[in-house]
């Protein structure tokens, strides 16, 4: 309940909260089962998932285990090349280059993937200990009407926020709102949306449950007495159409707020899956009305939705740029799973890779860093065999859902699983255009649904006779061996436990992560970021603000100045060694080596190599990124004066390097910028022209393929030449 209610549980202090939460819960449970009962036993419930989550765990575990590099080599050769390519950089500048590669992880950078295995081991938690502690239909109630509750509320709230002046989240002033998006307390109403998706099809499928036979007031009446004793009968205490209409509109209600949310997808996503579940009415001789009445539904909820006014969502569907540029980058996404099939990047890496595959057509992902397709970048992650798995996951659990409602009559049981199953299918499809499932509020309410739905499901009887019939795993455990199991998994959810304090605690004394609703400090002093250093070392970006603070400050003689450089290199170095696939590091870095250093011989042969190294560094991470292009395009226009013609080369290590190579290094590296702003030309053209007025030199930079740009080119080269003349 939690969760949705704080703006989507995207801020570190919400989605902290949260993993404490399940984690505590979990340890609880354990010690309620392994240390004070007096059977000596643990009971789990079965199901399809356990093992396949298991196997997803340890799967993700393996991307942080250091390896031997024969092993990288052989599971992933692209990793393996990058990781020799950073080891030897970082080595040169130590003089180490020579010392044997350490073992090293397949992740690419560790503290993403330790951040978002401890969310997804909160879900996983979540499913577990709902599934677990389930014994009775009123429970699954209790659990229904409580996520009920906060859906109403989430719904009413995204409707106000679209007639009012001045919309809101709490504090916060809404941007959706202003758009004239309905939000509710989700940041982003695409996000808003798969929420109520899963709201809708939960509510839909607990309206299905609650149809019951009411007795008759009095046998044998005809006429209106008969009319009259049913009306009021439907309205008697034994009679559930008052709360089937109530839900009926509740439901109505969320329908009209999603579709007011103008989210494309989640309008399309819910529409299939709500479809699907009329599919698997029919296939009930008993249930073939529901069909009818999830027409029904979908219709008055439009109704409704065009009397409030749904402009901006018809609008919206008119705009097809978005969805284009979606598309692409899933379509970019597709060489980025093919050079890490096997191995993926690592848990949570996707940003820091993709900046060398995203597409000249637009500056790259969303502001958050994620992509618009939650399946393609899990594939990137953990590579094919993770996304199969993945996949299972979803077939699984659908096909084991289908394969028990087959053999259900219950009403309780279908509605309930229906409703759960039409969830699943709408935030799966949807996410293939968003990143729902990194909206840690939206998999931690999936995993409960998920729960209630197999439970449900699987429930048979009533009052005393109440059961479940799932299979259930039984471990007999000798009080030691009891108490051995129990103090592992403790010490496990304390581990958990601890991983989230750390980075809570040291994200509000230097924060990293976006967090648009909260006053933080953005440039917070040296003492704090040092304080988040010693919490969570693994954070490279706390060793770039320790670096960038560094720079910022004031020295009084040239030698203080010198020495908080050096202060400021080490912190970068440290950065790019946790996280060497961040372009921006490398770039800072390589800029820090080429500030002019008093010893001049120093300066040419040793600091300026290393910058050549940092910035070639930061071009390989990010070779589209127009503002490091530029840069350090100017920065070998400038350097390739100081490379000899032929003769006296200056020294690098063991190569050798002229002023033709570093002429045919800025001309690449504008070519590629071109490449993403022909606009620019002209200042590319200045750049080059002040230092190189030679014709060969400047068109030499010109991209081969663009001949409008050649054009423009010739004639200024033509104009500049006949002003030199006069």
């Amino acid at each position: 309940m939690f969760a949705p209610l704080a703006f989507g549980s995207v801020h570190v202090w919400a989605y902290s909260v949260i993993q404490f939460g399940v984690f505590g819960l979990m340890g609880l449970w354990i010690v309620g089962r392994l240390l004070l009962s007096q059977t000596g036993s643990i009971t789990i419930v079965k199901t399809p998932l356990n093992p396949l989550m298991l196997i997803l765990v340890c799967l993700i575990l393996f991307q942080i285990v250091p390896l031997p590099p024969w092993l990288v080599n052989m599971l992933s050769p692209k990793l393996y090349v990058d990781r020799l390519l950073f080891w030897e950089v970082l080595h040169e500048q130590t003089n180490t280059s020579s010392t044997p590669m350490e073992w090293i992880t397949i992740a690419y950078y560790l503290h993403p993937t330790f951040l978002e295995l401890t969310k997804l081991a909160s879900y996983f938690g979540m499913f577990f200990l709902v599934l677990n502690t389930i014994r009775s239909k009123r429970q699954i109630d209790v659990l229904i009407y409580a996520l009920v509750l906060i859906g109403l509320f989430e719904a009413l709230y995204a409707i106000y926020q679209v007639f009012t002046d001045a919309p809101m989240v709490w504090w916060w002033q809404s941007r959706v709102g202003q758009s004239r998006y309905a939000g509710g307390t989700f940041i982003v109403s695409n996000h808003f949306a798969a929420y109520m998706q899963m709201m809708v099809c939960l509510l839909f499928g607990f309206l299905i449950a609650q149809e019951k036979k009411s007795r008759q007031m009095i046998s044998k009446l005809g006429g209106s007495r008969e009319s009259f004793q049913r009306i009021v009968s439907w309205f008697s205490p034994e009679s559930s159409r008052p709360k089937t209409l109530f839900f009926f509109f509740v439901g109505i209600v969320m329908a009209v707020a999603l579709i007011m949310s103008a989210s494309r997808g989640g309008i399309i996503s819910i529409s299939i899956s709500l479809l699907f579940m009329s599919v698997l009415f029919l296939f009930k001789k008993r249930f073939r009305k529901y069909t009818l009445l999830t027409v029904l539904f979908c219709l008055l909820a439009i109704f409704y939705a065009m009397h409030l006014g749904i402009d901006p969502t018809l609008n919206k569907f008119e705009q097809t740029g978005g969805l284009a540029k979606r598309m692409l980058t899933s379509q970019s996404m597709l060489p980025m799973l093919g050079d890490y099939p096997i191995t993926g990047v690592g848990w949570g890496n996707f940003r820091y890779l993709y900046p060398r595959y995203v597409p000249i057509e637009f500056d790259g992902v969303s502001s958050s860093g994620y992509s618009h397709n939650d399946w393609l970048e899990a594939g990137t992650e953990i590579g094919m065999p993770g996304l199969l798995l993945l996949y299972a996951l979803f077939l699984f659990y659908v096909i084991k859902v289908i394969r028990i409602g087959k053999m259900r009559n219950n009403r309780h049981a279908l509605g309930i699983g229906a409703g759960v199953l039409a969830g699943l299918i709408s935030i799966s499809f949807h996410s293939y255009f968003d990143f729902n499932m990194h909206i840690p509020a939206n998999p931690l309410t999936l995993a409960a649904l998920l729960a209630i739905g197999y439970a449900a499901l699987n429930r048979q009887g009533h009052g005393y006779s109440e059961s479940f019939f799932y299979r259930k795993r039984t471990f007999q455990l000798s009080r030691s061996l009891g108490m051995v199991a129990a103090t592992t998994i403790l010490v496990i959810v304390a581990a958990l436990c601890y991983r989230t304090w750390s980075h809570a605690a040291a994200e509000a004394a230097c924060p990293t992560e976006w967090n648009s609703t909260l006053n933080l400090n953005w440039e917070p002093e040296l003492a704090d970021i040092d304080r988040a250093i010693a919490r969570n070392f693994g954070n490279a970006e706390y060793h770039f603000q320790r670096a960038l603070n560094m720079v910022r400050q004031k020295a009084d003689t040239g030698q203080d100045r010198q020495k908080k450089i050096d202060q400021a290199i080490q912190s970068l170095r440290q950065a790019a060694y946790l996280n060497p696939a961040k372009a921006t590091y490398w770039f800072e870095l390589g800029r820090l080596y080429a500030q002019s250093r008093p010893d001049f011989y120093d300066f040419v042969n040793v600091w300026l190599p290393r910058a050549d190294a940092c910035y070639t560094m930061a071009v390989h991470c990010a070779p589209k990124e127009p503002g490091i292009l530029f840069f350090i395009a100017d920065y070998w226009v400038w350097r390739s004066r100081l490379l000899s013609e032929k003769d006296s080369p200056v020294l690098r290590g063991s190569g050798e390097r002229f002023r033709q190579d570093g002429i045919r290094m800025f001309q690449d590296l504008y070519k590629q910028y071109l490449r993403i702003k022909p606009g620019d030309w002209k200042r590319a053209f200045d750049s080059v022209w002040e230092v190189y007025p030679q014709d060969r030199v400047v068109y030499g930079m010109v991209p081969t393929d663009n001949d409008e740009l050649q054009s423009f080119f010739l004639r200024e080269l033509a104009r500049r030449n006949t002003e030199d003349r006069n």
